[in-house]
């Protein structure tokens, strides 16, 4: 909760500015209307903004658009950066329900980077490193976040592996079934690391499961879990962990979708000049 009541003035600024961006060009009528506000404050903020450069009207018509300055305000934003926010306390309670901890995971030119991790922080001995680029073809974060794309977005993330050259991305056994993997992955909303890479790696020690992270019908990241071998049956131990999986996936999918959204409304205002 804010310490302060909000500055009503800016509240105000932002949603003219906002209606602008998103229905622009748009008269102040149609301003007014949408942020509830008499037309004369809305004529004032206009003029406000058309002073600090975020706003013109359109010559010769009685509407306004934003400025090319408006994307200024949005250079200090860091999709990744905002997603670990809002995901690392959703994946710590996760941790919590199930005792396994978790890798947050983003495509990014070719790999997949590690872009939260809970592993050393609860004790498992295995590492994993935040930053760390890890095989597409050979993990399951990298085969759900492929599954979940089509079309151009598909094509451009095969090109952007491909070109990296990863060991494992270009190893034959993994190629040769990689389609049938992610259609499975497809079917069933998850998918697992390859036996081998983890034999490789962590000789023969974990298992790990991933699941998709959609928001609006788009995947931008992968969740997984990682478990001991040594802990028992990965059908029991699947059963039990995928369903908080999937709940968490789809959890940090709504908190991005709700902080994407429009900003919570401040009380109603009265139309007063």
């Amino acid at each position: 909760m804010p310490s302060f009541e909000p500055v009503r003035a800016i509240l105000r600024g932002l949603d003219v500015l906002r209606v602008i961006s998103e229905a622009g060009p748009i008269t102040a009528t149609d301003i007014a209307k949408q942020v509830m506000l008499p037309q004369p404050s809305v004529i004032r903020v206009l003029e406000t903004l058309i002073s600090a450069g975020y706003v013109y009207r359109i010559e010769g018509s009685v509407t306004y658009g934003v400025t090319a300055r408006t994307l200024a305000l949005s250079r200090g934003f860091n999709a990744t950066s905002r997603l670990v926010q809002l995901a690392t306390p959703l994946i710590e309670a996760l941790r919590s329900e199930i005792g396994w901890p978790s890798n947050l995971a983003t495509f990014d030119q070719g790999a997949m980077t590690i872009a939260y991790t809970n592993r050393s922080a609860h004790g498992m001995s295995i590492p994993g490193r935040l930053g760390a680029r890890l095989p597409v073809f050979a993990t399951g974060v990298g085969i759900v976040y492929l599954a979940h794309l089509s079309g151009d977005a598909l094509t451009a993330a095969f090109a952007q592996t491909k070109a990296a050259v990863s060991r494992w991305d270009t190893n034959p056994e993994i190629l040769a079934s990689l389609d049938e993997r992610l259609e499975a992955a497809r079917r069933n909303g998850y998918a697992f690391a390859e036996e081998a890479y983890l034999d490789e790696l962590y000789h023969s020690q974990i298992w790990a499961v991933a699941v998709p992270i959609i928001v609006d019908g788009k995947v931008i990241a992968a969740l997984s879990s990682l478990v001991l071998r040594s802990a028992g049956s990965r059908n029991r131990i699947l059963g039990q962990i995928l369903p908080p999986l999937r709940r968490t996936s789809k959890a940090i999918s709504e908190s991005l979708a709700a902080d994407a959204g429009a900003p919570e409304s401040p009380p109603k205002r009265t139309r007063r000049g």
